[in-house]
């Protein structure tokens, strides 16, 4: 697992891949675009914007009156950059140029076509100009859900009770007359007894049959001898 292992190894020792970047990172500041292969422009791109924001910090704490800081931060780029004209450039021209942009000072722009040998995809890396814009990602618009209304459920409607005419003397209702048997058919119907509690003495009979169907064990006889 790669747990706090930022960066590519590129397949070279590390004393390599130092010396290798540092070569870079110097021929883009003196030439301002380079072609390599995509993952090594990747890597030097990382160095080459560190670099810069250590210029940037340098030349704004001169301003500020700390000479000593931009003496500090050119002698940290100095470890990388080897070349004295290279590193006045990068001072005086390619931070000034920086000023108001905060970050994104290269641009990597693949040319599509694979190095001669090995097939290795190649790539530009370049300084960006003063004003010039660098490449925006593309923002995807997020998803909008609508809402759908669904309808109320209708209202119950409201039903007037009919008024009841009262009825000749003399003549029973009807209704009334009518749900004493509706009353009784709704009723519960009182559950039978078993057969054993309604036949009480049929299972007394049935006993007495079976006490008298045992048969009474022989009488064993003496054992003696044989007449």
């Amino acid at each position: 697992m790669r747990h706090r292992r930022a960066g590519r190894k590129l397949g070279i020792t590390a004393s390599h891949r130092k010396a290798m970047l540092a070569n870079m990172v110097t021929s883009l500041f003196a030439r301002e675009r380079i072609e390599t292969t995509v993952p090594k422009a990747k890597e030097a791109r990382r160095l080459a914007e560190r670099l810069i924001t250590f210029a940037r910090r340098g030349n704004a704490a001169a301003a500020a009156g700390a000479a000593e800081k931009k003496l500090a931060a050119r002698r940290h780029v100095a470890r990388t950059v080897h070349d004295s004209e290279v590193l006045r450039k990068l001072f005086d021209e390619i931070a000034p140029r920086y000023v108001d942009r905060p970050g994104g000072y290269t641009r990597i722009m693949r040319l599509g076509k694979p190095r001669v040998g090995d097939a290795a995809s190649t790539a530009l890396l370049e300084l960006l100009k003063k004003d010039e814009e660098g490449r925006k990602k593309k923002k995807t618009p997020r998803k909008t859900y609508h809402k759908v209304e669904t309808p109320a459920a209708p209202a119950a409607r409201e039903t007037t009770p009919k008024p009841v005419e009262a009825a000749p003397e003399g003549v029973v209702e009807a209704p009334a007359a009518a749900a004493a048997p509706a009353a009784e058919a709704h009723a519960p119907k009182p559950k039978a007894p078993k057969a054993e509690a309604a036949h009480p003495e049929k299972k007394k009979a049935h006993k007495a049959e079976g006490e008298k169907k045992a048969k009474p064990k022989a009488a064993e006889k003496p054992k003696g001898k044989k007449e």
